[in-house]
């Protein structure tokens, strides 16, 4: 039984290794980096639905010409392989490769070497169409050298090889891992190659097409040489180090004080009893009352515990203590004044946000392809596919927290703001995180992971050459494929509706018919801007008909890049959600001035029937609803601001104390540590999540219950690091922010 087996995977072997290298188009691709790219996500995914939908359509014709492909690579591997060693010589790559088969009864190493091969696997009809093979497996192979000849000595190489089958009614992106000798850089055309084989005696169904087939193969091999870091990649761990060390001094320095203050405060109580206390205290308080200096010295030798020069530098090395900064962070106590729903609106849309990637990343590593219909063609599933609303939660809440803290600093300043420092401020609590990430990301986010789909290799050439984008938060004018940390659109929107808010908050604070007529003016350039680009280019309505939107492949690309590149990253079409945000703060400010009381019950009611009514139509609303233009352009005009006016009902009964049970679980303490973490984590889970999905040795099996799964690690590995994030870069920053500030500037400063 085991010489059969082992027959079959040789002929398994045989197959793979004379394909991939006849058939290949293309040899190594070493340099190639594949960076976050939203719309090409988007488009793979859409390509697997459309492939799913023709997989669906299988005919008896289809069912027959792979039975044919079967029969023809058993019988006619030899042949092909014959062909190619006819051509080819004089090549040490193929000298290896008949090393290789000369030593399949003799050596273990060339056994694991063909067994390593990626094999056609159960569950084609259902899409497993990538046969990914064992990876691990095939680097580690180490051939022997042959005596006295050129010949061995090899390591394995693992490549994909990949087989556009075009055919009938279907059509399948069919690949499969091949292990080849490290010699091979396997390239070049295959006119003539099959000019031995009859091949009409084995396709006569499909004889026509069968070369077209063989010359669209194409073959990727992985760099085998050991990955040496980059001279950026190099810097960025030493300034990373540079943040470690900081805070490790500054957490021993606070450990130390710690640990003699409390040594300090049971000296007393050693082997002394109540008395002596009592009798030390009152020998402090006989002195106190003389008015003697002797107890400020004593005090003063119990406080200056540490050298000069430490006690100095004690403020700036206290802006990276871990205990301290984690204290504040892990901190769930409320005070006066403080909007607790809000903590559990921001984490919830955060958790939103991952969860919807999560989805998204898993289509690249999924074997079930032509079942995931089945899931996504689901009402239920409008909440992943128009996850997108989760990005305009936050922008409700960056508007309405910019508009909130500003009303409430020129009521008590009658208007005067250090309009500066407004800037300067925000500039200085986002910026030196976010460029930490984005270095982080561009220069070793490409060492994290390996495996038959992982697609970074070095730099990312988009942040190398892009990155200043970023650092003026401009990058949403670039295109999708041009962007550096592509999900960093949306804090170059956030960035710049901040730069024009005093525009609204001057003007509704001073002159309120003036900022009433510029916010009205906004919002119409927001309707018509989104109404005028869907109508001008044809734009759909978001991913909401993906199924009935990938029928036609073709047309869907254009139009979807369209959309992401034109409409959705755009601040003048995704500006009204912002601008509800600061009207609810300015309703809220004029409310409490008036002094104005608890809502009736009439209204309540009516308020959240208009807000269930405007956001879940938002949400759930286009399912199989296949749109006109007009329809499609007043939705897009629409959409994003009705949703915004849903969530800001929320807020409003939720601060103003008639929300009920949805305020106490928004108000819930264990919000807060995690919606102090939220930015962290938005710049954080897009690299745990492709960096787990594109290391998997194995597909998995497409499922709510998998994805779930997947997402809950994604959420908690996310949060870790967005924790480890905080404490070495964000909350530093933001300490020394706050003293130098407190050096320089007056204590009034907003």
């Amino acid at each position: 039984m085991f010489s059969r087996n082992s027959k079959l995977i040789i002929a398994f072997a045989f197959h793979a290794c004379s394909v991939g290298l006849v058939f290949s188009q293309t040899g190594e691709n070493t340099n190639t980096h594949h960076n976050y790219d939203f719309v090409k996500l988007i488009q793979n995914s859409a390509e697997l639905i459309s492939t799913a939908n023709d997989q669906k359509s299988f005919s008896e014709e289809d069912r027959t010409f792979l039975k044919e492909i079967n029969y023809f690579l058993r019988n006619y591997i030899k042949v092909i392989l014959s062909d190619l060693l006819s051509q080819t010589d004089s090549s040490k790559c193929v000298r290896d490769l008949e090393f290789v088969f000369e030593n399949l009864k003799s050596g273990i190493w060339a056994m694991k070497m063909l067994d390593s091969y990626g094999k056609p696997e159960s569950g084609v009809l259902i899409g497993n169409v990538k046969w990914l093979g064992e990876y691990n497996e095939c680097l580690d192979i180490q051939a022997p050298p042959k005596p006295y000849e050129n010949v061995g000595h090899f390591q394995g190489k693992y490549c994909t090889l990949q087989i556009p089958l075009k055919f009938g009614n279907m059509s399948l992106p069919l690949s499969m891992g091949v292990c080849l000798p490290n010699s091979c850089n396997p390239s070049g055309p295959i006119n003539g190659l099959l000019q031995n084989i009859n091949i009409t005696g084995y396709f006569p169904t499909y004889n026509e097409s069968i070369d077209s087939f063989l010359n669209d193969t194409t073959l990727t091999c992985q760099n085998t040489s050991p990955r040496e870091l980059t001279t950026g990649a190099i810097f960025i761990i030493c300034v990373i180090s540079i943040f470690a060390f900081l805070s490790l001094i500054g957490s021993l320095i606070t450990a130390y004080e710690y640990y003699l203050k409390r040594n300090t405060k049971r000296e007393p109580t050693c082997g002394a009893n109540a008395s002596d206390k009592l009798s030390i205290n009152s020998e402090l308080e006989k002195l106190s009352r003389r008015g003697s200096n002797d107890v400020l010295v004593i005090q003063t030798a119990q406080e200056n515990i540490l050298p000069d020069w430490i006690e100095n530098c004690k403020p700036f090395f206290n802006c990276f203590c871990v205990f301290t900064n984690g204290e504040k962070i892990l901190n769930t106590s409320s005070t006066e004044g403080q909007l607790p729903s809000l903590h559990g609106i921001r984490f919830l849309s955060m958790s939103w946000v991952i969860l919807c990637h999560g989805y998204a990343f898993g289509f690249s590593a999924i074997r079930n392809t032509a079942e995931t219909i089945n899931f996504i063609d689901n009402w239920t599933f409008q909440i992943i596919l128009n996850g997108f609303y989760s990005v305009d939660s936050f922008f409700v809440l960056s508007g309405f927290l910019v508009a909130y803290l500003f009303f409430q600093q020129a009521a008590k300043t009658d208007g005067k703001i250090p309009w500066l420092y407004f800037y300067i401020h925000r500039y200085v609590r986002l910026t030196p995180v976010y460029m930490m990430v984005m270095a982080f990301y561009t220069t070793l986010m490409g060492y994290l992971g390996s495996g038959p789909i992982w697609v970074l290799k070095d730099t990312d050439p988009n942040c190398q050459a892009n990155w200043w984008w970023n650092l003026l938060y401009i990058n949403n004018f670039q295109s999708a494929s041009d962007q550096c940390m592509g999900w960093a659109w949306y804090l170059a929107n956030d960035m710049q509706f901040y730069v024009i808010s005093p525009l609204f908050l001057v003007t509704l604070f001073r002159w309120p018919k003036i900022g009433y007529s510029i916010m009205a003016l906004f919002l119409g350039i927001s309707f018509v801007s989104n109404f005028v680009l869907t109508y001008e280019y044809n734009l759909f309505t978001g991913l909401g008909n993906i199924i009935e939107q990938a029928d036609n492949i073709v047309d869907f690309m254009p139009r979807w890049t369209d959309f992401f590149n034109k409409l959705y990253i755009k601040p003048y079409t995704r500006m009204s959600p912002y601008l509800v945000g600061i009207i609810l703060a300015y309703y809220l400010f004029r409310r409490k001035q008036n002094n104005s009381g608890k809502l009736n019950l009439i209204t309540l009611t009516i308020g959240w029937i208009a807000a269930s009514a405007m956001t879940l139509s938002c949400v759930f609303g286009l399912y199989h609803h296949k749109q006109t233009i007009i329809e499609a352009s007043f939705y897009n005009a629409l959409n994003r601001t009705c949703f915004a006016c849903g969530l800001a009902w929320v807020m409003f009964v939720c601060i103003i104390g008639q929300g009920d049970i949805v305020n106490r679980i928004l108000s819930w303490k264990v919000w807060i540590p995690l919606s102090r973490l939220t930015f962290c984590a938005y710049l954080v889970h897009p690299i745990v999540e492709f960096t787990y999905y594109y290391s998997v040795k194995r597909l998995f099996e497409f499922s709510h219950i998998t994805v779930v799964m997947f997402y809950i690690g994604f959420l908690v590995i996310s949060y870790a690091a967005a924790l480890v994030t905080s404490l070495l870069f964000e909350s530093p920053v933001i300490r020394l922010e706050r003293l130098i500030r407190n050096q320089f500037m007056p204590r009034n400063v907003l």
